[in-house]
């Protein structure tokens, strides 16, 4: 694959996986919303002002102007004594806190500056959860500080105190809403940041079916129809729609894939790679053409196609070859008048008898040969080969495998395994099907659905004949080529 497909899958897999994430999201953010505010107190912003003054006062012009820049200096002077002495602390001390705040941490939230480069200091000090105890702090801050100055420069010449302007306000209150919402978002942040690394990890170790042209590449098995899934909620009449034109490019590639393709096996490599589905689809879209088909159910395991087809058989296979009844009373009719089943479903007990066996006996073969003569099309529904060795024994007696992979379940060790297994035998394998497959992939995905879009007001009879000549010059040309009738080169 190139990275443009890489990339291409990827998105894929994180929008398959979106109602994870917002899962996360649903429950990251509102706990951490609801944590982020109760360990958050509501932070009060007060702020006091101290002004600088000399003592004396100049007698001339020039003697004030000197007093006024020694009072910048004693100013600047005092930020630095304020800041490295012990007048945080004992402003605690007098405001009775001391115990509860830690002087050290609490120094963090006090600063001082000078406003505007003038003589006046300004003090701000951040507050949690107690506006009252905030302004007691910081009047009592604002005293100690003169006396802090008033010692320091009591020496000097001219001597400096400091005179209270503001003792002290509330200017600011930061909610802790604002805070907690921000912590919240860059939780939810995070989460999607991992969420988005983790599909990274995950898509890089991925072993399973991403895309069609990497089983191409892996196998040399074209894939030759792409079964996308049927949407249950929304746009249910287009997505059968979609369904339908898909089998009917698996009935062209089937038709037209060699002279004398008359019995197929579809087999998986793991279980709920919807091979039954597609053997269920293929059997119909054929029998769809008025070619009489015969639909067999190999997997005596795990029976469902009477499910599926909803009528009760009386015999079934094992009964069969069991020599328990006939043919006749086998076959079962279905709503499609040129459509016929022999189900999986016995009246004997099948633990106690070996189905490999049953399916590699010569009963088996004569049943081939049998219902060959009566019928266009004999499409045989196996177990998974990863279980059992049952598809086996059906490949060797038909004309042809089809290997049903599921977008996203079937792995590629699995899929090499199947392809060992079919190339031990001898097998025709005629291409791959994938199933649950995003619009427009497989090798002929993008055809049928630029033919859908471009004739959608058409009638079916008119589509099916014009896809079945379509591809029928396509698997012509195919052929031709080199190794063209090849199921590996």
């Amino acid at each position: 694959m190139n990275s443009n497909t890489n990339i291409a899958e990827y998105l894929k897999l994180c929008a398959k996986r979106m109602s994870v994430l917002l899962l996360l999201l649903a429950i990251v953010f509102p706990v951490v919303l609801i944590a982020a505010r109760i360990s958050t107190p509501v932070q009060y912003t007060i702020t006091g002002k101290i002004r600088i003054q000399s003592d004396v006062m100049g007698e001339s012009i020039a003697d004030q102007y000197n007093i006024s820049e020694l009072s910048l200096s004693a100013a600047l002077t005092s930020i630095t004594l304020i800041d490295n002495s012990n007048t945080v602390q004992h402003a605690l001390e007098d405001s009775r806190m001391s115990r509860t705040i830690d002087p050290a941490q609490f120094q963090k939230r006090v600063t001082v500056t000078q406003e505007n480069h003038s003589n006046v200091l300004k003090v701000v000090v951040i507050f949690d959860s107690d506006e009252v105890l905030g302004e007691t702090f910081m009047a009592n801050l604002l005293k100690e500080s003169n006396v802090l100055i008033k010692e320091t420069f009591a020496t000097s010449n001219p001597s400096f105190s400091g005179v209270i302007e503001d003792e002290g306000r509330v200017t600011d209150i930061n909610s802790p809403w604002l805070i907690s919402f921000g912590a919240a978002l860059a939780a939810a942040g995070i989460t999607a940041v991992g969420f988005f690394v983790f599909n990274i990890f995950s898509f890089a170790a991925d072993r399973t079916l991403r895309s069609s042209s990497k089983f191409e590449t892996l196998t040399r098995i074209p894939v030759i129809a792409a079964i996308p899934p049927v949407a249950r909620m929304i746009g249910t009449e287009r997505s059968i729609n979609q369904v339908s034109n898909a089998y009917r490019v698996l009935r062209s590639a089937i038709k037209y894939s060699r002279s004398g393709v008359r019995t197929i096996a579809v087999c998986s490599p793991s279980p709920r790679d919807g091979r039954t589905s597609v053997a269920i689809g293929l059997a119909q879209s054929l029998a769809d053409t008025n070619a009489m088909v015969l639909l067999i159910e190999a997997d005596m395991h795990r029976p469902n196609i009477s499910r599926e087809l909803r009528f009760d058989p009386v015999f079934g296979l094992g009964d069969l070859l069991l020599g328990k009844t006939n043919l006749a009373a086998t076959i079962n009719k279905t709503s499609n008048r040129n459509l016929y089943v022999i189900t999986a479903v016995n009246n004997v007990n099948m633990n106690s008898i070996d189905v490999c066996d049953l399916l590699d006996s010569d009963v088996f073969t004569e049943l081939l040969k049998a219902v060959e003569s009566q019928f266009d099309y004999v499409i045989i529904d196996t177990p998974a080969i990863e279980l059992l060795p049952d598809a086996a024994a059906v490949a060797g007696k038909v004309d042809g495998c089809l290997i049903v992979a599921q977008y996203g379940h079937t792995r590629t060790d699995m899929m090499k395994y199947a392809i060992d297994v079919f190339d031990s035998l001898d097998s025709q394998v005629i291409g791959i099907v994938t199933t649950n497959s995003p619009r427009r992939s497989g090798a002929f995905g993008s055809v049928s659905h630029y033919y859908r879009s471009r004739n959608s007001h058409s009638g079916d009879n008119l589509i099916t004949t014009l896809l079945d000549n379509f591809f029928g010059v396509v698997n012509m040309i195919r052929s031709k080529l080199p190794g063209g009738n090849r199921n590996r080169q």
